[in-house]
């Protein structure tokens, strides 16, 4: 069962401090990028690592902290997006298309956990891929309100300039990064993760198990949504493709290789995926050779992926130091 650390306790307040320190830090370098970085197309590849980084910790909500197999992430995202495009198609201002984009997606994330309510584990994600599918095929057949295979294109763009856009992107996951510490942080995140280390024991003790998944299920399909609203006006052309498993397997293989269930190995996951394969370039076709070579080994090696793989070796220098 998951310790139940006093979220008061002096030492626990300390180590907030300074994990709040090092994210004020590390969202300060992502918002320097652009004094170094003029290339277009890399500050394009860096902001959509950031959307990436947003879905990514969307997902690691259900599937890190509360245990459960979400694998509805190509769905929510292509809500997220087609809301998006279609409201700003009809002259609705980005920023309310995106909050309503935000507002759909978690409304049909409670629908999708409500049908589903009584699976649990693979049979759950079983039933959120379906929920997937079943939202690619009503975008890819509702051709007077999506416009079909031909997807959408010639909404607004998000900013003026890929400088304010990568900067706007930069606050929008500062933003999600402090609801999900605040979260994670609180009673509420206590009994997620006490919900995911032993369900069972969780309902023994009270927890009324079924009402934290729905809103960790909400809230998580409520992130991806705004993560795939703010895909739409980058890309400034969606299709039904963007609920393809494509989307599904990358989301997942962030959180797996940052390292899910921790706050900030997802978007380590992200900026490497996104990114690592602009770094190949120069192999030319061994690049994509290269790429899933490199994803199986840290997969392979690093079952807690990168950031799990670097907390459990300061624990270990903790422990060593404390003797």
């Amino acid at each position: 069962m998951t310790e139940m650390v006093d979220p008061d306790s002096p030492a626990h307040i300390g180590r907030r401090r300074k994990e709040y320190l090092w994210s004020g830090a590390g969202f300060g370098f992502l918002a320097a990028v652009p004094l170094v970085v003029t290339d277009q197309y890399l500050l394009f590849m860096l902001s959509l690592s950031l959307i990436y980084a947003i879905i990514a910790l969307g997902l690691n909500l259900t599937n890190g902290y509360l245990g459960m197999l979400n694998l509805s992430v190509a769905g929510q995202v292509a809500l997220g997006a087609y809301t998006c495009a279609i409201l700003a198609l009809r002259s609705v201002p980005i920023p309310l298309a995106i909050m309503a984009s935000v507002i759909f997606g978690a409304a049909v994330a409670a629908i999708i956990f409500l049908i589903f309510a009584r699976l649990h584990g693979f049979f759950f994600g079983l039933a959120t891929i379906a929920a997937a599918e079943v939202i690619r095929l009503l975008i890819r057949n509702l051709d007077t309100i999506t416009n079909g295979v031909r997807g959408l294109r010639g909404f607004a763009h998000l900013t003026d300039s890929a400088e304010t856009t990568y900067l706007a992107l930069v606050l929008c996951l500062a933003a999600i990064m402090l609801l999900s510490v605040l979260t994670v942080h609180s009673s509420i995140g206590l009994r997620w993760r006490a919900i995911r280390e032993n369900r069972d024991k969780a309902l023994s003790l009270g927890i009324p198990v079924t009402k934290f998944q729905f809103g960790g299920f909400v809230l998580s399909g409520a992130i991806m949504s705004f993560g795939g609203a703010l895909l739409a006006p980058l890309l400034q052309y969606i299709e039904p493709n963007i609920a393809g498993l494509s989307i599904l397997v990358q989301t997942v293989l962030m959180v797996a290789l940052g390292g899910g269930g921790t706050l900030y190995g997802p978007v380590i996951g992200a900026l490497a995926i996104t990114l690592l394969p602009e770094f190949l370039r120069l192999a030319n076709e061994l690049r994509l050779v290269i790429y899933g070579l490199t994803l199986i080994l840290v997969v392979l090696t690093l079952p807690g992926g990168i950031l799990g793989f670097v907390i459990a070796k300061l624990r270990v220098r903790r422990r060593v130091a404390g003797l």
